[in-house]
C-alpha cells in the first residue's frame, strides 16, 4: 500500500510511508504543486512542482537538466529528493521523466487555498 498526495496545492508538510518493510518517509515539502492525477513515492524538496498526470516512484529514471536544458546526469528520484525549486515533468516528445529547475519562486494563494 502506498500513502500518497493527490492535491493540486500541498503547502503544508504531508508525510506518509511505502509499506513492505521500505522506511523511506515520503513527504511533500512547502510551496510544492502536484498536478491532478500526479503522485509520487519519494520525499518531495520545497518548492517543487510534478506535472499533472505524471507519477514519479522512487526509483523512476530522472533526467536532470541545467538552467539551459543540457543533461546534467541521469538518476534515480531518490537521488534528487534533496533539490529545492525543481519542476518534474514528462517530455512528450522522447517520454523521459525530466527535472528541471523553476526559474522563478512561486507562492501559494492564500485566499483560494485556505482550509476554511
Amino acid at each position: 500500500m502506498f500513502t500518497m498526495c493527490r492535491s493540486s496545492a500541498a503547502s503544508d508538510v504531508y508525510k506518509g510511508k511505502l509499506s513492505g518493510g521500505v522506511t523511506e518517509i515520503i513527504s511533500v515539502g512547502k510551496n510544492c504543486l502536484i498536478g491532478a492525477n500526479a503522485g509520487i513515492g519519494f520525499p518531495l524538496a520545497d518548492g517543487c512542482i510534478i506535472e499533472a498526470g505524471l507519477y514519479v516512484t522512487a526509483g523512476t529514471k530522472v533526467q536532470l537538466l541545467d538552467a539551459t536544458g543540457s543533461l546534467s546526469k541521469t538518476a534515480k528520484a531518490l537521488e534528487l529528493a534533496s533539490l529545492n525549486n525543481m519542476l518534474f515533468r514528462r517530455n512528450s516528445i522522447s517520454g523521459a521523466v525530466e527535472c528541471v529547475p523553476l526559474k522563478t519562486s512561486m507562492s501559494l494563494n492564500e485566499e483560494l487555498h485556505s482550509n476554511d
